[in-house]
């Protein structure tokens, strides 16, 4: 195991989703835990170099739910990704998710290619029409365009 491999570290996530995680991510290394509690992040886990948080909101959706604000809230996890893992027929806990400080959600059964999607998105950040950046400037200089903003 080396140390510049980059890791996914995995919260009461299932085996199914665990092996997707293997499949989307190769050549990171994955660190499943389970029964991660936020008193047990305080008390006895030391987050270490984690690339990638994945949070399962299963059986206790309270403690997912204060897992991702103990993460978030944890020195440098303010930047590393948290991804939510959420049981389908739930999908009203995204935005209690997000609102607990997790970047994005998926809904389970997840896949590969889902995976690889969020991290990307996630690795570029949130910069709202990228895909159209450039497309409507002037050609010339016109004193009478409006350019939004103004009161």
């Amino acid at each position: 195991m080396t140390q510049d491999r980059p890791k996914v570290i995995a919260f009461d996530v299932d085996a199914d989703s665990l092996a997707s995680l293997r499949q989307a991510f190769p050549e990171w290394e994955v660190e499943a835990t389970d029964g991660a509690t936020v008193a047990s992040l305080e008390r006895d886990w030391n987050p270490g170099a984690g690339h990638l948080l994945v949070v399962a909101a299963r059986d206790g959706v309270a403690e997912a739910l204060g897992l991702c604000r103990g993460l978030r809230s944890q020195a440098g996890r303010a930047q590393t990704p948290l991804l939510v893992l959420v049981p389908p027929a739930q999908e009203a806990l995204v935005r209690a998710a997000l609102d607990a400080g997790a970047d994005s959600c998926l809904v389970l059964p997840v896949h590969a290619k889902e995976l690889v999607g969020v991290v990307t998105r996630l690795r570029e950040g949130n910069r709202p029409g990228r895909h159209t950046l450039s497309l409507d400037r002037a050609q010339q200089e016109d004193a009478w365009r409006d350019e939004g903003g103004e009161a």
